[in-house]
C-alpha cells in the first residue's frame, strides 16, 4: 500500500504545483472528451444501428459530465457574478422542467452549456464535425451494405430515403447543421468547389429525400455563403474587414422572436375554414392543425409537462395514432415549459449580440431559427450544437499570439 501512497503524494504534489493555465487547459480537454463521448450516444439514437449500450451507460455519461463540469469550476477563477448566477439559472431551471417533463436532455444540456463557459467555440465545432461526420458515413455505409436498415417512405411519387436514419428528415437536418458548423470554421476560406458540394447536397436532397425544409435552408445558407464571400472581397479590396450593416443584425436579433411568434399563434389559432391558413398549413405539412390540436388538448405550463408523442422515426409502417409536434418553438414551449423557452431565446440572443460583427455565426444562427420553424431539433445539442455556445469564447482573434485568460 505504500506505493500507492507515494503516487498518491506524486499526483498531489505535481497538481499543486502545476500552473493555472494547465488546470484549465485540462480540465477543458476533460469537457470537451466527455462531451464527444455524449455525442457518440446521443447521435446513434437518430440511426438505425440499434447499438446496444449498457442501460446504465447513458446515466454514467450524465454523471461524468456534471462531474467535468464541476471540477472546470473549482479550478476556473471566479467570472463575472452576473455571469454565474445565469448559469446557475439556467442548471436550475433545465433540472425543474425535467421533473415536470421527463425530457432527460434537459439535463446533459444544461451543465453542456455551464462547461462550455470560455472554451473557444471553435474546439466545439470541431469535435462536434470529428464526431458526427465520420458517424454518418458509417452509418450510410451500413445502410448501402445492408448491415442496417433503410427506411424507405413514399410521399405520392416520391421515394423518400433515409439513409440508415430514423427518418429522412433527421438525417437531412444533420447534413444541415454540420455544413452549417463547418460554414462558421471555414468562413471567408469557403471554396468554390465546397459551395459547389453544397449545392450538390440540395439536389440529393430533392431526389432521394424530398425534404423541403432543409432543402430551402440549405439553399438560404448557399445564397449566405456566397453573399458574404462577395461582400468580404469588395471590403478587402479596400484594405477593410466586411461587418454587417445595422439593418442585417437588427434583423438577425429579431429573427428568433418574430419566427417563434409566428408559429405559435398561427398554430394557436389555426382555423382550417381560412383559406391562407389551410394552404399554409398544406404547405408546412399540417404542422399548423397539429400545432393547434396540441394547444387545444394541452395548456401552456411555467415547467413543462409530459406529452406523449408518437411520430413516424424508426418505422416505415403507417402510423395510426400520429401525433408529433414537428417546431422547436411549439415543441419547447408546451413540452418543456415557458421558462425554458424564454431562457432558449435569451441563450440565442446572447449568442447574437456577442457576434454582431461575426457575419457567419449571425448566418449560422438565423439559418438554426429558419430550420426550427418546421422541425424540433433546436434543443437537440447533438444536431444544434451552437445552443451549447452563450458562454463560450468568441474573442479568438489573436488566440495564438496571446496567453489564453481562462476563466477570466
Amino acid at each position: 500500500m505504500n506505493w500507492i501512497k507515494q503516487i498518491n503524494n506524486k499526483v498531489e504534489e505535481r497538481w499543486i504545483n502545476s500552473s493555472y493555465e494547465f488546470k484549465c487547459n485540462l480540465s477543458e480537454i476533460f469537457f470537451l472528451g466527455i462531451f464527444a463521448v455524449w455525442l457518440i450516444l446521443t447521435y446513434s439514437w437518430t440511426t438505425m444501428a440499434h447499438i446496444p449500450w449498457p442501460p446504465f451507460f447513458y446515466f454514467c455519461v450524465q454523471i461524468g459530465i456534471g462531474l467535468v463540469v464541476l471540477f472546470r469550476y473549482m479550478v476556473m477563477r471566479p467570472s463575472d457574478i452576473k455571469k454565474i448566477l445565469f448559469i446557475l439559472l439556467i442548471i436550475g431551471s433545465f433540472i425543474i422542467a425535467r421533473r415536470y417533463s421527463g425530457a432527460d436532455a434537459l439535463l446533459e444540456t444544461g451543465f453542456l452549456i455551464a462547461g462550455a463557459n470560455d472554451i473557444d467555440y471553435r474546439k466545439i465545432l470541431k469535435v462536434y464535425l470529428i464526431v458526427e461526420i465520420p458517424m454518418t458515413i458509417c452509418t450510410m455505409i451500413a445502410e448501402y451494405t445492408g448491415v442496417i436498415t433503410n427506411l424507405v417512405y413514399h410521399r405520392g411519387d416520391q421515394v423518400r430515403m433515409s439513409f440508415g436514419f430514423i427518418y429522412p428528415t433527421d438525417f437531412a437536418a444533420g447534413i444541415v447543421f454540420m455544413i452549417t458548423a463547418w460554414v462558421v470554421l471555414r468562413q471567408v476560406r469557403c471554396t468554390w468547389i465546397e459551395i459547389g458540394l453544397m449545392i450538390i447536397s440540395v439536389v440529393l436532397f430533392e431526389k432521394y429525400c424530398d425534404v423541403r425544409n432543409s432543402e430551402a435552408v440549405m439553399v438560404l445558407l448557399i445564397l449566405g455563403v456566397v453573399y458574404l464571400k462577395i461582400r468580404n472581397k469588395f471590403a478587402e479590396r479596400k484594405g477593410k474587414k466586411y461587418t454587417p450593416s445595422m439593418l442585417l443584425k437588427l434583423l438577425c436579433l429579431a429573427a428568433p422572436y418574430g419566427l417563434a411568434g409566428f408559429m405559435i399563434l398561427v398554430s394557436r389559432f389555426y382555423q382550417p375554414n381560412v383559406e391562407w391558413m389551410a394552404k399554409l398549413n398544406t404547405l408546412f405539412t399540417t404542422r399548423l392543425s397539429l400545432g393547434k390540436e396540441t394547444f387545444d388538448r394541452y395548456d401552456i405550463q411555467i415547467w413543462g409537462q409530459d406529452i406523449p408523442m408518437r411520430g413516424n422515426g424508426g418505422t416505415a409502417e403507417v402510423v395510426a395514432d400520429y401525433f408529433f409536434i414537428d417546431s422547436s418553438y411549439v415543441n419547447i414551449l408546451m413540452r418543456l415549459g415557458l421558462v425554458v423557452f424564454i431562457l432558449v431565446m435569451l441563450i440565442i440572443s446572447i449568442i447574437m449580440i456577442k457576434n454582431l460583427n461575426h457575419p457567419y455565426m449571425l448566418m449560422a444562427m438565423a439559418i438554426v431559427c429558419i430550420h426550427s420553424v418546421m422541425e424540433h431539433h433546436m434543443f437537440e445539442a447533438y444536431y444544434d450544437v451552437f445552443l451549447m455556445l452563450p458562454f463560450a469564447n468568441f474573442d479568438v482573434k489573436d488566440i495564438g499570439k496571446r496567453q489564453r485568460k481562462c476563466g477570466n
